[in-house]
């Protein structure tokens, strides 16, 4: 039938099986938005814009509604129910995924121009979205939701095609909405994937699937091409900085999995807390709750902040702190109290549980030949530090080794990272060190009490 001059049977495979199953490619952007006033006769003679004319023509389509039909009638009541009916299907499938706002309706008025000798000379689709009573047009809501709506009317005329494959193309989706919309879009998407192919390019790290990163392509533009690559291998920085961005999202919402949080300062506090409360509960004695999340905030000057940022989270907190030596720090958490964000009997410092000095760190709940011990298989670069060496009238031990190796600060880190490298027993640690330990954690379980 398609004139091949030879090898008909392949002809016959290429014609019965392979072209009925090619898919379609639709390729929808940012502009492909529906106005507000939609004119039946400028859509019927297709005057109007390109990305108008496409989602517009879609929204007739999907009410079935015969425009050349529209235009010689007068009476637009089976019209009317037409369009309600559409309205229904569609809002019912926008507010499935649209969570920013659940008050919204949508509603379709057909209205008719007259001119002066009161003939009708143009009949036009009113667009509006109502709030509580009160309706705008649609392009008085915001782009995201316009785009949104459009997007969707687009795609609901492309379901009812059921005898043909699709493959979307998406540019930029959602890039008018703003980062919890992004997630209702993201989820639209993972749904329509179940029977759809969808290809999508973005910048914004909130439409990245961070759970599903083996999807994801970057696409590096070269002197005379442009290369699609696995994430993992691009060394390009600003192109990788999305895919940074999206993981560093999803680390800060995972932090909090929790309902009770427990504020520390830094990775070298979660090691040496969840170590040692490992520890004391394989010896039958207390550690830290399970239903307790130890959370880094990365510093002592960050916790008023991330106090701030969880406030109305409906999260328990409280805060296990080094001593201050930071003025501005202990400021932003006085103001924390006085204005009641945080209440002062959740907030404890490990001096509150050392009687050696007025001031003390996580690391000073060690007595000083388990912490040497920690600190000397951590830094082979210098000689073994023994207690006799520390000056006993400077308060906390880090400041007393800073002094021996003659630095201002060492890496905090590597001392508590011993621990999650050696096996550790009763005999690891002294009775001094297990009990000043048992103590805290008898001490944070009761603030979540």
């Amino acid at each position: 039938e398609w004139n091949w001059k030879s090898d008909h049977i392949s002809e016959y495979v290429a014609r019965i099986f392979l072209k009925p199953n090619l898919p379609k490619f639709l390729y929808y952007d940012e502009y492909f938005a529906l106005p507000s006033r939609i004119s039946i006769e400028k859509l019927e003679s297709k005057t109007l814009g390109d990305s108008e004319q496409k989602t517009a023509r879609a929204l007739f389509d999907l009410a079935e509604i015969d425009t050349s039909e529209l235009i010689q009638s007068n009476d637009f009541e089976d019209f009317i129910a037409e369009l309600e009916a559409t309205e229904a299907i569609i809002s019912e499938e926008l507010f499935k995924y649209w969570q920013t706002n659940k008050n919204l309706g949508i509603t379709f008025q057909i209205d008719s121009v007259k001119d002066n000798q009161n003939r009708v000379v143009e009949h036009v689709l009113d667009i509006r979205v109502k709030n509580k009573g009160v309706s705008l047009p649609l392009k008085n809501r915001s782009k995201g939701f316009n785009w949104f709506f459009s997007f969707l009317v687009w795609f609901k005329k492309i379901q009812e095609d059921a005898d043909s494959q699709y493959v979307l193309l998406l540019d930029e989706p959602g890039l008018n909405l703003h980062a919890s919309a992004q997630a209702d879009l993201l989820r639209f998407l993972e749904d329509l994937s179940e029977d759809y192919q969808i290809i999508y390019t973005t910048h914004s790290p909130f439409m990245i699937p961070s759970n599903s990163l083996e999807r994801v392509r970057t696409v590096f533009e070269e002197d005379k091409t442009s290369v699609i690559s696995n994430s993992i291998q691009e060394k390009d920085p600003n192109t990788l900085f999305p895919l940074q961005a999206a993981l560093g999202y999803d680390i800060a919402q995972n932090l909090f999995v929790s309902k009770k949080n427990l504020l520390v300062e830094g990775v070298s506090d979660l090691i040496i807390l969840t170590a040692l409360s490992g520890l004391l509960e394989s010896l039958g004695r207390q550690g830290i709750r399970d239903d307790i999340t130890i959370v880094p905030t990365g510093g002592l000057e960050k916790v008023a902040t991330f106090i701030s940022l969880l406030r109305g989270s409906q999260l328990e907190i409280a805060c296990l702190l080094d001593s201050y030596n930071d003025v501005k720090a202990r400021v932003k958490m006085e103001n924390l109290i006085s204005e009641k964000i945080i209440h002062q009997s959740k907030v404890r410092f490990f001096h509150d549980f050392i009687d050696t000095y007025d001031k003390a760190d996580l690391e000073d709940l060690f007595e000083k030949k388990d912490y040497l011990n920690l600190f000397n298989s951590a830094f082979n670069e210098y000689d073994n530090i023994e207690v006799s060496d520390l000056n006993s009238n400077i308060d906390r031990i880090i400041l007393q080794i800073n002094k021996v190796i003659e630095k201002n600060r060492f890496n905090h880190f590597r001392p508590a990272n011993e621990i999650a490298k050696i096996s550790t027993d009763e005999c690891t640690f002294s009775e001094v060190t297990l009990q000043n330990f048992e103590n805290v954690f008898k001490e944070v379980n009761s603030l979540f009490d």
